[in-house]
């Protein structure tokens, strides 16, 4: 199984990153169980959890959605945020809301180190890449250090990264946004160095689906750096869709 269940009530489905695994929604994601939702958590980051394929994507995000009796929430961080967005304008009917934090398609920042430099190992360059992540670098967990050289380590998984990165570069967010009508929410880190917020808080005056909530003194995963404030964020977003 490649994901994880807890709880029980309205459905969420929580997206890893590119370079990082569910572990980055344990807070935020036993809060919303504690709230009445249940969530469904993808624990492999995305180049493992989906190989380097949209089709494989699609077929593990539609055996929870076809199960589940409504519509879902997506909610998703880096790469994790665009594959949601990419899914739910396949699946409309059965996507009620996404949530995107750190999402790729817009404006991308250098992240300091190259992908092979990344593929040697080396604690310089993995921890060069956290520094770019990471607003609070005593937020960075070591075992997020080790993730980054299994992934970049592995040829397999190192492949399905520049997959992934080739599909985020050309996708066309704007283009997207004007045929999806379901609530699509920016939950997005004041200081994230990878995937700048400018374009995002633009896109989301552009849109009357969008919003933006910027979270403070975070980077690219405001759900790990501020867990608290990220859940407040999200409860904020899935009860308007209630109402």
């Amino acid at each position: 199984m490649l994901y994880e269940t807890k709880g029980a009530g309205e459905p969420i489905i929580f997206l890893p990153g590119l370079f990082a695994g569910g572990w980055i929604w344990d807070t935020v994601g036993q809060n919303m169980v504690n709230k009445g939702f249940k969530i469904f958590t993808f624990t492999a980051p995305i180049p493992v959890s989906f190989d380097g394929s949209q089709q494989k994507a699609f077929s593990e995000l539609d055996a929870i959605t076809e199960n589940c009796s409504t519509p879902v929430y997506i909610v998703g961080n880096s790469l994790g945020a665009l594959i949601g967005l990419h899914y739910a304008s396949q699946r409309k009917d059965r996507i009620k809301g996404i949530i995107m934090s750190g999402a790729p398609g817009q404006i991308e920042m250098e992240t300091g180190v190259t992908l092979e430099e990344l593929k040697t190992g080396k604690d310089e360059y993995t921890t060069l890449l956290g520094s770019r992540i990471f607003y609070d670098q005593s937020k960075i967990p070591q075992y997020a250090v080790e993730e980054v050289k299994y992934l970049f380590g592995t040829e397999k998984t190192f492949r399905n990264i520049v997959r992934w990165l080739f599909f985020s570069r050309k996708y066309d967010v704007p283009a997207v946004l004007q045929n999806i009508a379901i609530p699509i929410d920016f939950i997005w880190g004041e200081y994230d160095r990878i995937t700048p917020i400018e374009p995002w808080i633009d896109i989301a005056k552009q849109f009357p689906q969008t919003s933006m909530t910027i979270i403070k003194n975070s980077g690219h995963s405001p759900m790990v750096e501020d867990p608290e404030a990220f859940t407040d964020a999200l409860l904020t977003r899935l009860l308007a869709g209630k109402s």
